[in-house]
C-alpha cells in the first residue's frame, strides 16, 4: 500500500514543469520590479544632484538681489531640491523669515542730454499730456520749463 501512496502523491513530470515555470515566472517579476526601484531611485539622485548643481550655480545671483539670502542658504537649497525654482525657494524662505526687502523703484536717469536749447527731461508721474491741458495749464508748464517769471 505504501508503494500506490507514493505513486498517487508523486506530482506528474507537467506538474513538476509547471511548479518550475511559475518559479521562474515569479523570480522574472521580482528581478523587474527590482531593476525598476534601482533605475527611479538612481533618476531620482541625478535629478536632485542635478537640482544642488543649479542652486549652487545660482546663488551668488540670487545673494547679489536678495543679501538677506546668504544667512538662510540651507533653507532655501531644501525648497530648492523639493521641486521650487530659485527665486521661488528664496521669496519663499525669506517671506518666512520676514527679511524679505521691498523692491527697489525703478531708476531714472534725469540728467538732460546735451546739445540743443529745448529741455530733453521727460516729466514723469501722472502729469497729463499736451492734448489734454487746458491752453493756461500748457502756458504755465512752459514758463516753468522755461524759467519764466
Amino acid at each position: 500500500m505504501a508503494e500506490l501512496d507514493d505513486i498517487l502523491n508523486d506530482p506528474s513530470e507537467s506538474q513538476k514543469r509547471i511548479k518550475d515555470l511559475s518559479g521562474k515566472v515569479k523570480e522574472t517579476s521580482e528581478e523587474r520590479d527590482a531593476a525598476n526601484a534601482a533605475r527611479e531611485a538612481a533618476e531620482a539622485k541625478a535629478l536632485e544632484a542635478q537640482r544642488e548643481r543649479d542652486f549652487y550655480a545660482g546663488f551668488t545671483d540670487v545673494v547679489a538681489t536678495n543679501p538677506q539670502a546668504k544667512d538662510h542658504k540651507d533653507e532655501i537649497l531644501a525648497k530648492v531640491k523639493g521641486g521650487y525654482s530659485m527665486e521661488d525657494a528664496t521669496v519663499a524662505v525669506l517671506a518666512k523669515a520676514g527679511k524679505l526687502a521691498p523692491a527697489a523703484p525703478p531708476v531714472v536717469d534725469t540728467k538732460p542730454i546735451t546739445g540743443g536749447s529745448a529741455s530733453t527731461i521727460i516729466p514723469q508721474g501722472g502729469q497729463k499730456t499736451h492734448a489734454e491741458m487746458t491752453q493756461q495749464e500748457r502756458r504755465a508748464e512752459l514758463e516753468k520749463i522755461l524759467d519764466i517769471a
